[in-house]
């Protein structure tokens, strides 16, 4: 019984982020209520507290799901006999990233999932603050902790010049993913979307890698072949 127990209310779990995620994607995180949550899943708004004690908390469940869904993607792209991300180079990561894209804007759950939260929540809200930082922390493997590995490593192998910062290059790379996939979705991008990705990640690259016979310290972007 109580195995049983458990497994109903992981599926009813289940069912609340899911109806949470539609609803936050089409109304918007401020404007979606606990009862709407309720209402279109047929249960009292006290059934979904149960599961989750405030909004914030179901967003941070939410956020949860998704990026180890993005681990899980990215494990499944990872190259044959590697296991950890930790020793992965910034090409292969840029190459899961691009894959990673094109399975999002195929994907209803992903698309939506990324309109929330580029669209949906007011990230500079005060009320905001706890779920900012919890993120920020980063205590989650996802995309930007994925970019600033990758160029840890590469600055470790000496591909990489020393005074370039991991943080901005990650956080480049992101903003590069986020502005590219988001076109996508609103059909605003004029062009293939996986070779756009490819090739601004490629840019990236050379601006950051040591030139061919050249020492990795204080030297200038470009050079370093794709």
């Amino acid at each position: 019984m109580a195995r049983r127990a458990k497994q109903d209310a992981e599926k009813t779990r289940t069912r609340i982020l899911a109806s949470a995620l539609a609803l936050f994607a089409r109304k918007g995180y401020e404007h979606t209520t606990f009862t709407d949550v309720a209402a279109r899943l047929k249960m009292t708004k006290g059934a979904v507290y149960w599961h989750f004690e405030t909004k914030q908390a179901l967003l941070l469940a939410l956020l949860d799901e998704m990026l180890a869904k993005f681990r899980r993607q990215t494990e499944r792209l990872l190259p044959p006999g590697e296991t950890s991300f930790e020793g992965l180079a910034f090409p292969v990561v840029a190459d899961m990233m691009v894959r990673n894209a094109v399975q999002i804007v195929s994907d209803a759950k992903g698309t939506a999932f990324f309109l929330l939260v580029h669209e949906q929540v007011q990230w500079a809200d005060v009320s905001m603050a706890d779920v900012r930082s919890e993120l920020m922390r980063n205590k989650r493997f996802g995309p930007w902790a994925a970019f600033k590995t990758a160029v840890e490593n590469e600055m470790r192998a000496g591909r990489v010049r020393e005074d370039v910062d991991p943080v901005q290059v990650a956080s480049v790379c992101v903003a590069i993913f986020d502005g590219i996939v988001h076109a996508r979705i609103a059909r605003l991008l004029q062009c293939d979307m996986e070779d756009t990705l490819r090739k601004s990640y490629a840019a990236v690259w050379r601006s950051i890698a040591v030139a061919p016979g050249a020492s990795p310290a204080g030297q200038s972007p470009g050079g370093a072949s794709d």
